[in-house]
């Protein structure tokens, strides 16, 4: 919808960019000046008639009058031309036709750039929608644990740690474009341990066997953000495991892997589990809650730092069972997944 005003304030800027070209061309105006006077002195000095001097002031200013004025209206209508919404290169002047053709590029740079920052914040929007209704069912049961008189402590410190993961996620998503990287030479079974120390609680209550590989691994990654990675898949195994099951963890090669029992992922959720907001059947049966934002998260998160995540199943024959170690050999008697984050070698972030 055009300005209803856009034609007044065209025209006061056209007539102060008037005012602006003569004021840059009064040189050429003097010039003109002078040599009319230098053409009546030189008529007064040799008697020539008086009417030919008044004939070329009158002829020469006219022709000056029309060019700049034909000069101006291109210009003006140019003016209008880059009002427009859209640029008609065709109505241009051959000479500028170019510049048009780089403002088009320029313009549809604006646009796309416009267009995604729209994008990005509905996507945030639509998080932190989300986030809010996930965070607020810890809060309604730990509200409800405080109003009882003797609140289960344990119920409470679970509702706190959930709260915890969710703003931790939050802060990473927020973060997830930006450039708080930092690669460095990481120790996995360093980042790995606190990880294992902090679930240790969640293991003897819900009556799980953790295994655990720890051979030493150096790999190039950012200790923060691979912790959040590792931890994410550390959670999910937990969350889809039955009691007596057993976790399994290994690094060797550049290579993390954690190994469950769980109940597995439908094959046909498989090719979509790093979609943003994808549950997949589990999710849906309610087999345990889930936001379908933590796998997301973490695929985003190796391909900032380089990694290569991939999750199988461990009883599909499309996804064929992985052999840890020759205590853990292949098997397809029982469900499971198989998480692996390969890492890229050292040369990978050498100059």
């Amino acid at each position: 919808m055009q300005d209803p005003y856009y034609e007044e304030d065209l025209e006061d800027k056209y007539l102060t960019y008037l005012s602006n070209l003569w004021k840059q061309n009064w040189l050429f105006i003097v010039a003109w000046l002078l040599s009319g006077l230098l053409l009546v002195i030189l008529s007064w000095l040799y008697s020539i008639p008086f009417d030919i001097a008044w004939m070329f002031m009158l002829v020469s200013g006219f022709g000056l009058t029309i060019y700049l004025g034909f000069y101006l209206r291109r210009l003006h209508d140019v003016k209008h031309l880059l009002h427009a919404d859209n640029f008609e290169i065709e109505k241009y002047p051959e000479e500028l036709r170019s510049c048009v053709l780089k403002m088009q590029q320029l313009s549809r740079q604006i646009q796309d750039v416009k267009s995604q920052a729209r994008h990005d914040q509905s996507e945030l929007e639509d998080y932190f929608s989300m986030w809010a209704h996930e965070v607020k069912l810890p809060l309604a049961a730990m509200e409800l644990q405080l109003s009882l008189p003797q609140p289960d402590l344990k119920e409470i410190a679970n509702c706190e740690k959930r709260i915890s993961h969710f703003v931790q996620q939050a802060m990473m998503y927020v973060r997830l474009d930006g450039s708080d990287y930092r690669i460095q030479k990481v120790n996995l079974e360093e980042v790995v341990r606190p990880l294992i120390r902090e679930q240790s609680a969640t293991f003897f209550a819900r009556k799980l066997i953790l295994d655990c590989d720890l051979s030493p691994c150096e790999v190039y990654t950012d200790r923060k953000w691979i912790s959040y990675v590792i931890e994410q898949l550390f959670s999910n195994a937990i969350k889809y495991s039955q009691a007596h099951n057993t976790i399994t963890i290994k690094t060797e090669d550049n290579c993390f892997v954690i190994y469950d029992e769980g109940c597995g992922i439908n094959p046909e959720d498989l090719p979509r589990i790093f979609e943003k907001g994808f549950t997949g059947k589990n999710g849906h049966n309610n087999i345990t809650s889930s936001s379908g934002l933590g796998l997301y998260l973490a695929s985003k998160v190796c391909d900032k730092l380089g990694c290569t995540l991939t999750i199988e199943n461990r009883d599909y024959n499309l996804y064929p069972a992985i052999a840890l170690d020759e205590d853990h050999p292949a098997s397809t008697s029982k469900t499971g997944v198989v998480a692996k984050i390969q890492f890229p070698p050292a040369l990978f972030f050498r100059a």
